[in-house]
């Protein structure tokens, strides 16, 4: 019987550069939302067992410490987008501040007679769960200010990645250069696994930072990590082929 012809299996076809910043932005703010919810039962967690006395007082405190460290970054205004930035989270934050969606839940009327038995027993239930666990709710409300202000200071941290980079790269083009003349060999596995890195290393610095339950410099979260990126970049661009 004659063989069957297998017909070739079609190639994924790779997205272009416009699909390719679609999908690490969606993948970016997906790791923003984790880190925030991240924060949260981290607050929670140490209300319940590390600073109980303090309770929702903790994570207002460190609010009130990120939002020092912010207010430091008006002291240079020779760029117009940092009062910009700095505006836009101000009103981002009092937005957050002002939300008390459970406890006008709690406290609301129905509208409707024919409702008013089942809105009555869910809205005492909320009520309940409200005074309850209010102090966790403030809490939550905190760490969600302290998110916009840590992503505003994250903004800010972004020529700190970008110079580290480019030192990166040039570093990097300098040792492949020497490499091509001095007949180095070629390791593709060495190059793939250095340019999967660069991208972890600066989510991981908006992850560690954004979770921290304590205030610290964003300097000492985000260098070490720019350092990471930058070695990460060298190595990417000292592995790369001798000849195109």
């Amino acid at each position: 019987m004659p063989k069957q012809q297998q017909t070739p299996v079609p190639r994924r076809k790779e997205p272009g550069l416009i699909g390719k910043l679609l999908s690490a932005t969606v993948q970016l703010v997906s790791w923003l939302i984790i880190s925030l919810l991240l924060s949260i039962l981290i607050e929670w967690i140490g209300i319940n067992r590390f600073w109980a006395e303090q309770g929702s007082n903790h994570a207002k405190t460190v609010l009130a410490m990120d939002q020092r460290y912010l207010n430091q970054s008006l002291k240079n205004e020779s760029l117009v987008i940092k009062g910009q930035v700095i505006s836009a989270t101000a009103t981002a934050v009092n937005w957050i501040a002002q939300q008390s969606w459970l406890t006008t839940i709690s406290t609301g009327t129905p509208t409707s007679k024919v409702s008013m038995g089942s809105m009555d027993a869910i809205q005492k239930w909320i009520h309940g769960l409200s005074d309850r666990y209010q102090d966790y709710w403030q809490a939550a409300n905190y760490v969600a200010q302290t998110f916009v202000v840590r992503l505003a200071l994250i903004f800010f941290s972004l020529p700190i990645f970008l110079f580290a980079g480019v030192v990166g790269a040039v570093d990097g083009l300098v040792e492949r250069d020497l490499r091509r003349w001095g007949g180095g060999r070629e390791s593709s596995n060495v190059f793939n696994l250095a340019k999967k890195s660069i991208t972890p290393a600066f989510v991981l610095a908006c992850v560690v930072y954004i979770s921290l339950p304590y205030s610290v410099n964003p300097v000492i979260v985000i260098l070490p990590f720019a350092i990471a990126l930058a070695l990460a970049v060298r190595i990417s661009f000292e592995r790369l082929k001798k000849y195109f």
